[in-house]
């Protein structure tokens, strides 16, 4: 017995864990890569950061958006667990949290390249000339608002990871004596 490709009524198939690892990855490496930007100076080696950071975050929103789509097509294994319903309830919500703000995140982020007067580039592929002539009091705004949503997605993964360990460590069964 292997894991399906799609999900099951119990259990999440390889696609969902597939995407689901895949995101993981990609985050790790923007929130790596966003960690460096303290005390860099404009410069080449910022833009190049810059770049790469929002390039990945690009790619990280397709990527959610075909978790999404993915999740929204197959059975949600949560349904099937013998938990509590409270912990159903907080586990839906938790990951529906995560989704908005991630989603939101990297909108926010693609705003925050919208709003500069500097040339935008994609993993140095493709140019995209600045749309403003001159840096707008928005960037600024849009900016602080990514860095304020990167720093609650901390506490949403520690619940989350924390929930996940909690469940492998004690199973999925709920004591009904």
């Amino acid at each position: 017995m292997g894991i399906d490709l799609k999900n099951s009524n119990t259990q999440y198939g390889l696609i969902a864990r597939t995407l689901h690892w895949a995101s993981v990855a990609m985050l790790l490496t923007i929130v790596v890569l966003a960690s460096q930007f303290a005390g860099k100076v404009p410069g080449p080696e910022k833009v190049q950061l810059t770049t790469l950071h929002s390039s990945i975050g690009i790619i990280f929103l397709v990527l959610m958006i075909a978790r999404l789509t993915w999740r929204s097509l197959n059975p949600n294994p949560i349904h099937s667990y013998s938990i509590k319903t409270w912990q159903k309830l907080l586990a839906i919500s938790l990951h529906r949290s995560i989704y908005i703000i991630i989603i939101t995140q990297c909108f926010l982020g693609i705003l925050v390249l919208l709003s500069t007067d500097q040339t935008t580039y994609f993993f140095d592929l493709f140019e995209f000339p600045p749309l403003l002539e001159k840096a707008n009091p928005i960037h600024t705004i849009v900016l602080g608002m990514h860095y304020a949503i990167s720093v609650m997605i901390y506490p949403l993964f520690a619940v989350h990871i924390m929930a996940a360990i909690y469940h492998q460590i004690f199973g999925l069964v709920e004591d009904i004596n």
